[in-house]
């Protein structure tokens, strides 16, 4: 595919379509989105392809977990500073292959690693962080169970959604209970990656209330889970 060779700095920006910037999740439209044009820019400047920042973000998602998992207690705070770079980096790899040509469904699918990376590995070794590092705790094994169901269920419903929406082709896939309107979906964009998710995860880092976070996001993702299993199973049945 052709690359497209960008004029300048504006013309770079232009490339995140309107209907991107209207979903964006506030803490991304208002901090991460901004921040994302100078850093993207940068990147395709010195030429890395779209692709190396996916692969780039799930390298600090990794390295933030294995710190998480055998660093000390205070480095959780670095741990979580990476994470909040791993947003940041998913929202400059769109318009870097926007402004190659290289846009298409392996980019998506790397995109999508990045994001399921993040979303299987933070809980769970949130939650040996949290049981590494409360000794004096009631159950601490706990937290590593609370850890696992938050990662299961959040991946759950994904993998869940995204299963229907591939098996009804046929079927408008932005409509219903997931569909770009929908209190759900914006409730859940604002709980994800790319929303409040890993600023969160920084203060509660700082602040000592990890595991608030945690059973917090644990509640929200076991929830959501069951309630698109029962929306999902009557869709079906009802074709």
């Amino acid at each position: 595919m052709k690359t497209t060779i960008l004029v300048d700095y504006s013309e770079f920006k232009g490339l995140l379509g309107e209907a991107k910037r209207s979903s964006d999740p506030l803490w991304c439209r208002f901090i991460y989105r901004p921040l994302s044009f100078p850093t993207g820019w940068f990147f395709y400047k010195i030429g890395m392809k779209a692709n190396s920042v996916s692969l780039l973000s799930i390298l600090l998602a990794v390295t933030s977990s294995l710190i998480m998992v055998f660093g000390s207690a205070d480095a959780i705070v670095i741990a979580s500073f990476l994470m909040v770079l791993v947003a940041l980096l998913d929202c400059i790899d769109g318009n870097i292959a926007r402004a190659r040509g290289e846009a298409g469904p392996g980019g998506e699918w790397m995109d999508a690693l990045s994001g399921y990376t993040v979303y299987a590995l933070l809980p769970f070794t949130l939650g040996i962080h949290i049981y590494l590092h409360s000794p004096h705790a009631t159950l601490p094994e706990l937290w590593i169970i609370v850890g696992a169901v938050t990662s299961i269920s959040n991946l759950f419903l994904r993998l869940l959604y995204q299963k229907f929406v591939s098996s009804m082709l046929g079927e408008s896939t932005q409509e219903g209970l997931k569909g770009s309107g929908s209190l759900f979906s914006k409730f859940s964009s604002e709980m994800g990656l790319v929303g409040w998710m890993m600023p969160a995860l920084l203060v509660a880092s700082i602040t000592n209330m990890l595991g608030i976070y945690l059973v917090l996001y644990c509640f929200f993702y076991v929830i959501s889970a069951v309630l698109i299993t029962i929306v999902l199973v009557r869709r079906v049945t009802k074709l």
